[in-house]
């Protein structure tokens, strides 16, 4: 198999943790000649290119389709070009010295607001059904003695912390972010 020298996979520790550090990182590439393809599970995707040095920002919006040129339009005409976006995380490039696409505490504000709102949605069902699986685990072991619901249960229960692990940590993440920009 002929492996692809055009594209590399570039992992992240996740946006809500190290946004800057991998926009940074992003932009250390395309000194290199890799550029921000798309986004990828736990990643992204980067492309070769000629070298030369971009800066990169992250945007965090809901976009209806409808309005999507409009949205890019009005970043392009600050010198941002969109390079990809995942759900409501939108990734823009442009060269060093652009004016950056937040530049205020409020905008900043805003821009995290409702993804905190998502996450502590997430947070709270996530640690719902956490513990329902602990009610189900303790009642098929202690009640309906069944080796079968006792199997059943540790699985449910292990997939419920599995994700209530990592949502409660993006949702202290973001909420430490709407913290550190509000006014």
């Amino acid at each position: 198999m002929k492996k692809d020298k055009q594209t590399r996979y570039v992992i992240t520790k996740g946006l809500a943790f190290v946004e800057e550090e991998d926009m940074n990182k992003l932009s250390a590439l395309s000194e290199k000649g890799w550029f921000l393809d798309h986004f990828s599970l736990f990643g992204y995707v980067i492309r070769r290119g000629e070298p030369h040095k971009q800066i990169y920002c992250l945007d965090i919006r809901e976009l209806p389709k409808e309005e999507e040129a409009e949205y890019h339009n009005i970043f392009a005409d600050s010198g941002w070009t969109y390079v990809c976006s995942a759900g409501d995380f939108h990734i823009f490039s442009a060269e060093p010295g652009t004016v950056p696409i937040h530049t205020d505490r409020a905008t900043i504000y805003d821009k995290y607001t409702k993804v905190a709102r998502i996450s502590k949605t997430s947070a709270f069902i996530t640690l719902l059904l956490t513990l329902g699986s602990i009610a189900l685990r303790s009642l098929s072991t202690k009640v309906w003695n069944s080796s079968l619901l006792e199997y059943s249960s540790l699985v449910v229960l292990v997939l419920c912390v599995m994700a209530f692990v990592p949502s409660t940590m993006v949702y202290i993440a973001y909420s430490l972010r709407l913290r550190k920009f509000s006014s």
